[in-house]
């Protein structure tokens, strides 16, 4: 036979267990940018070598969480909807592999990854806006300069390119980015002395 307090304790604690449960938090979703430039058809020259320095975002999306652009200028910030790394380590890593993939040469590096010893074309890029409207567009608007060993301005250049989302939903909104980014390239790459990219 269970006495009064015993079974009084046992109904507290199995009502705590059935809270703890209705509590638990939802599950979190993260994403990554991801590098989508296509190939360049003919090989570029042996000594270009490029390093894409760090690159500067708004501080409104140096987050984890996804960002929300709303049409009232409002912005939404999603708990469970979350870059797997900050945006301004990922952009200068798909900004090399996009870089790398249209010029045609494997010697592009992204901070924070060392620049190798040879490199003669340093590109530097400040993301000055990175908005995020669901099922409908992502846009990024940039400015870039190329600069030679000496740290010399040789090009310089400021894109704006909203990319519609193909599809429903964050991975595809992520995706739109991934796009954006490699127009970005394709517009860095054109610029770069030596390169064949158009």
């Amino acid at each position: 036979m269970i006495r009064p307090s015993l079974n009084a304790a046992l109904t507290i604690s199995i009502l705590a267990l059935a809270l703890a449960g209705c509590g638990s938090a939802p599950p979190e979703y993260y994403y990554s940018l991801n590098p989508v430039a296509a190939p360049a058809t003919t090989s570029a020259p042996a000594n270009l070598v490029v390093a894409v320095a760090a690159v500067t975002v708004p501080a409104v999306v140096d987050r984890p969480q996804f960002v929300l652009n709303q049409p009232d200028h409002s912005l939404t910030l999603l708990e469970q909807q979350r870059w797997a790394a900050p945006l301004k380590s990922q952009i200068p890593a798909v900004l090399a592999v996009d870089l790398a993939r249209l010029l045609g040469t494997p010697n592009v590096t992204g901070w924070p990854q060392l620049a190798l010893p040879n490199t003669n074309w340093t590109v530097a890029v400040g993301i000055q806006r990175f908005e995020s409207q669901l099922d409908k567009t992502a846009v990024i608007e940039a400015v870039w300069q190329v600069v030679d060993k000496t740290n010399t301005p040789v090009q310089s250049g400021r894109n704006v390119i909203e990319e519609p989302v193909q599809g429903t939903g964050y991975a595809a909104l992520a995706a739109a980015h991934d796009r954006a980014l490699a127009k970005l390239a394709q517009a860095i790459a054109a610029a770069i002395p030596g390169s064949k990219v158009q």
